[in-house]
């Protein structure tokens, strides 16, 4: 077995988590998300550090007293930081999405599909449980004629198994 493979097998394969995001900037009304997410890990790439996965998700979005739902799916990240043992993880990821709700009366988001990329630093909490921030981005890529974006800082807990 090569040192790639001895590496794959170190690591747990999935994660789920729990992920609560708030605007970055004021909005016209409140707004939150929250999300559950499963990510699969992939092969490493061959001489990299970096630890490539597949996420899935559905969210609950919330603006004002309206709520809907996203559904999302898309390619995931790590890369450790050096000289943290491990402990600390850059993390990344970039989704597609399927709004179930595009019109909150104030607040419009254009139609029903939208993209997110996302980054922030993942820390571990014990063995398999970890914490994590991310600035994620959401927009419409201009495909409707309105395209307001929303950029949240978002937290994370999860568990690795």
């Amino acid at each position: 077995m090569n040192l790639d493979e001895q590496i794959s097998r170190l690591f747990l394969k999935n994660t789920i988590g729990l992920r609560y995001g708030t605007p970055a900037e004021e909005q016209i009304v409140p707004i939150n998300t929250k999300e559950l997410y499963y990510q699969r890990r992939l092969t490493p790439f061959k001489g990299s550090l970096a630890i490539p996965l597949v996420e899935v998700s559905v969210s609950q979005l919330n603006v004002g007293e309206e709520k809907g739902y996203v559904y999302g799916f898309g390619p995931a990240m790590h890369i450790p930081i050096e000289g943290s043992q491990g402990k600390l993880n850059f993390t990344a990821h970039a989704k597609v999405h399927y709004l179930t709700r595009d019109d909150y009366g104030r607040k419009r988001y254009g139609g029903p599909v939208h993209w997110t990329y996302a980054f922030g630093i993942q820390t571990k909490i014990t063995g398999n449980t970890f914490a994590s921030y991310l600035w994620q981005h959401m927009s419409n890529g201009d495909v409707y004629a309105y395209n307001p974006a929303l950029e949240t800082h978002t937290l994370s807990l999860g568990i690795h198994f």
